[in-house]
């Protein structure tokens, strides 16, 4: 039986009702507890990081759990994070960015119900997860609802419902089916050794584009010391360019001329950026702006502020992002 570690970090899975609400207070042991059948698959031990509302998450978050895996990596075969759902795209999307060369599984799940309620989705999470963990694919992923979304491509679109999430630009890695895994990934092992990128800037700022926004935003923005702006635009990209007060142009011109790094991306969800396309695509590339491809809000996120921490200038971050 293969040896996985449950690292718990609260959410709505580990909740009890309180005077204020669900608050998280359930262990990873005791979860763990929840889900006999767990016993049959493989042997676990729980590492509790923190028991927190995901919505209360930090990047420092992110660096306990990455310390943990690291500190733990070459003593399992695979690792499984209970989180909770509302910041879950974003923590799979950092670690999928920050850990190169991952030669294990590292899953994610969480639940819309906490695990001791009636009709609860947390069980069937649970064990999904300990199977994707148990598994010979690589990487970092993200199960719930009896799919396995690959952890850089995903993205919580329901509030309450037992889907949660779908991957984006990408197909599912696989599907749980009574108990068996059915993948639709090839996984290669890395050549190199893996490692832990932990330098994770927070001064990334995400500017959402919408018809009552003034240019002078960005004059704000770099006043306050943001080192990155990820602007989402319209459709394909898009922002203002008209000839009057709301042409965003100079000012994203003015950013980058200050060493801001500027990033392009879309609020829609599928096919991405394509900076080509309209004027305002090509004006922002021709100053320097980032295109952030098809990538999810959360990845675009991640990228940036690992990009930033590590001190990439200009050319090495449109490379990085190039790089997808």
């Amino acid at each position: 039986m293969k040896k996985i570690l449950m690292i718990a970090t609260g959410g709505t899975i580990a909740c009890m009702p309180s005077e204020n609400g669900l608050v998280p207070s359930i262990s990873g042991k005791d979860i763990v507890e929840l889900v006999p059948a767990l016993k049959n698959i493989c042997t676990i031990d729980t590492a509790e990081i923190m028991n927190i509302d995901s919505s209360n998450l930090s990047p420092a978050h992110y660096i306990k759990m990455l310390d943990t895996i690291e500190k733990n990596y070459n003593n399992y075969d695979g690792f499984v994070i209970t989180h909770g759902t509302d910041t879950m795209a974003y923590s799979s999307s950092m670690l999928a960015c920050a850990i190169e060369n991952l030669s294990k599984p590292v899953v994610f799940t969480g639940s819309q119900l906490p695990i001791n309620a009636e009709g609860s989705d947390a069980g069937k999470n649970i064990y999904d997860a300990f199977l994707t963990a148990c598994s010979d694919k690589l990487g970092v992923f993200l199960v719930f609802n009896g799919i396995i979304h690959k952890g850089d491509c995903t993205k919580k679109i329901y509030s309450e419902d037992f889907t949660g999430y779908l991957s984006i630009n990408s197909e599912n890695a696989g599907i749980s089916d009574n108990g068996k895994i059915i993948w639709n990934i090839v996984s290669q092992k890395p050549a190199g050794t893996v490692s832990f990128n932990k330098n994770i800037s927070e001064k990334v700022f995400v500017l959402k584009m919408v018809p009552s926004l003034k240019p002078d935003i960005i004059d704000v923005l770099i006043n306050m010391g943001y080192k990155g702006i990820i602007i989402e635009g319209y459709g394909a990209g898009g922002v203002p360019t008209a000839d009057c007060e709301n042409n965003f142009i100079p000012a994203l011109q003015k950013a980058i001329e200050n060493n801001v790094a500027v990033v392009c991306a879309t609020q829609c969800l599928y096919d991405g950026v394509h900076l080509d396309k309209y004027p305002a695509g090509i004006l922002s590339e021709k100053y320097g702006a980032i295109s952030s491809k098809n990538m999810t809000l959360e990845k675009t996120l991640a990228k940036l502020m690992l990009g930033l921490g590590s001190n990439m200038n200009m050319k090495e971050l449109k490379e990085y992002f190039e790089n997808n």
